[in-house]
């Protein structure tokens, strides 16, 4: 199968770690020049970056940048195309994930919530669509939604939850919108994968997680990246407005 990613650039929010790191990996062992974003740890980000230059043979830059603030994402684009060239690839990976019950959140919280996860995603998919329009070019969005926007958490994430529900509406509406234009727009929904974000909890509740999963086991964050690539590729290029089931079972819609 011809994935067609060779020499391709991509532009990944959050990509420093955990499943971001992943999806940057496994578009550079196609050949894919990356971006990405971090938010608290340079040094973590600068490893990443120079693995992917050093084992994959591909260029990548790494930036400090807040998804949610317009200037930030801007400055972000500018330093990924000036330095990598032009963007043919958005993954919109960074998320925000608070706990607690319903009751307990603030307004502050649910505000960052979807200002990172809902926000982010507009204004870095706005800013490539644009640039993509200017260019006359095709091009691909992939976000990085979860099951809890089908199925809720039984744990406590409801500001988390309802910014993925709202995630994939808007993977539907862009897909729409610009599908005519070569653009194809998709996500992803994870359902539980082996992070740190969750090591703590697996550890202590690994048994009831995994009696709500057919497959019975907790994915990798390489077969997520897996999926993301796929979707990136010209092996998906009659996919466009889809939500993929990345769960082990879990959704099976």
């Amino acid at each position: 199968m011809n994935l067609n990613l060779q020499g391709k650039v991509a532009l990944v929010t959050g990509g420093s770690r955990g499943i971001g790191a992943a999806i940057c990996r496994g578009l550079a062992a196609e050949g894919v020049h990356v971006g990405f974003n971090y938010n608290q740890n340079p040094q973590a980000a600068t490893a990443l970056a120079e693995e992917l230059r050093s084992r994959y043979g591909v260029k990548s830059v790494t930036i400090q940048a807040d998804v949610a603030d317009e200037a930030s994402v801007g400055r972000f684009i500018e330093t990924v195309s000036a330095e990598l060239g032009p963007v043919d690839i958005l993954v919109n990976n960074a998320a925000y994930c608070p706990s607690g019950p319903a009751t307990s959140y603030s307004m502050a919280e649910w505000e960052k919530t979807f200002a990172v996860n809902v926000s982010g995603t507009f204004i870095a998919s706005r800013e490539l669509l644009k640039l993509w329009q200017a260019r006359q070019a095709k091009g691909c969005i992939v976000n990085i939604a979860s099951q809890a926007a089908f199925l809720g958490s039984t744990s406590g994430h409801l500001p988390y939850d309802s910014s993925k529900g709202a995630m994939i509406s808007m993977t539907r509406s862009l897909a729409r919108e610009y599908g005519r234009a070569g653009i194809r727009v998709n996500a992803v929904a994870p359902g539980m994968v082996r992070t740190e974000m969750v090591a703590a909890n697996l550890a202590k509740k690994l048994d009831s997680y995994l009696a709500r999963i057919p497959i019975y086991r907790i994915a990798e964050p390489e077969e997520i990246a897996n999926v993301v690539t796929f979707l990136a590729s010209d092996a998906a290029s009659y996919i466009t407005g889809a939500t993929i089931d990345a769960t082990g079972g879990m959704i099976m819609h």
